[in-house]
């Protein structure tokens, strides 16, 4: 029996801590939000937070914006995630090792950048007195600095989108590249023979192979960038906010009554996070099964 369990039982302790602390903060914040607080003399069980919330302008405008940037990244993200697997994939044996090995590490760098790094990182490149707009204007592309076009701290959010496109497009990347490696020589060989040729035996059989791994990853990329805190909090503007940003600046306020509100923000972003993974799920399932995908 020790044999047989010996795996669960060595991942019990941290998978026991691990459960009690997120489950646990993850009931205590829907408590609090749902107006049992007593630090701040609240001891009765109330919707106000939410009522309050929902009625609020800079709400509704922290939501548009957090689902634009987080869709938009996980679009650019996604298709760089693409080109880049499938460069990696046609690259294959033809080319000499060392460059192989070369243009994975290159595609791969972002991986190791923490993300505050790469948001500092678009803010030298893309602000208007950073390398871009200098080259720019040397160039004689621009009459002056500030002639370049406001891509960090906007209100739409383009440095933000940026920075994630460039930063989750490896791990996309990685987790299609092994897909990838599953497919056969012999069939771009079969393609050859009815016609095919690289880019419509890409289009019709590689592409559709990638569908379930690329929904999977792209969510997890989604889920990621609509709740990240630290690259918005740098390259966001003050309003409207990302909702994340907007938690934190309810719970750092000062004001202690704001705080059911603050945790109401990040109960209603678990929310949407959880059913939109439900949907994609559910789209994954719907999709295989009509497709007969497999194996």
């Amino acid at each position: 029996m020790w044999r047989r369990n010996k795996a669960f039982l060595l991942v019990l302790p941290a998978w026991t801590v691990i459960t009690i602390l997120f489950f646990g903060g993850l009931v205590d914040g829907l408590i609090q939000s749902m107006g049992y607080f007593p630090a701040a003399g609240q001891s009765h069980f109330s919707l106000f937070a939410y009522k309050e919330l929902l009625r609020s302008d800079e709400f509704w405008s922290s939501l548009l914006l957090t689902l634009r940037v987080a869709f938009l990244s996980t679009i650019s993200a996604g298709i760089l995630g693409v080109f880049v697997a499938v460069c990696l994939f046609m690259l294959g044996k033809p080319v000499h090792s060392v460059w192989k090995n070369v243009w994975q590490r290159t595609f791969g760098l972002p991986l190791i950048v923490p993300h505050l790094v790469g948001a500092y990182l678009m803010v030298l490149l893309f602000m208007q007195s950073g390398w871009l707009s200098r080259m720019a204007f040397h160039l004689g592309w621009i009459k002056e600095v500030n002639d370049f076009p406001i891509w960090i701290n906007d209100p739409f959010g383009w440095g933000i989108i940026f920075s994630y496109a460039w930063k989750e497009a490896p791990f996309i990347a990685l987790m299609l590249y092994p897909v990838l490696l599953r497919t056969h020589r012999s069939w771009f060989e079969v393609a050859q023979v009815f016609g095919a040729n690289i880019w419509s035996f890409i289009r019709e059989i590689v592409i559709p192979l990638l569908l379930p791994a690329w929904l999977s990853s792209s969510f997890i990329v989604f889920s990621f960038t609509f709740s990240a805190f630290e690259v918005p909090f740098l390259l966001g503007v003050t309003y409207p906010k990302m909702l994340p940003v907007l938690s934190y600046e309810l719970y750092t306020s000062g004001e202690i009554a704001q705080r059911p509100e603050a945790l109401t923000v990040n109960v209603l972003l678990a929310l949407i996070a959880a059913g939109l993974g439900l949907l994609a799920y559910r789209l994954s399932r719907r999709w295989l099964i009509a497709e007969g995908r497999g194996w």
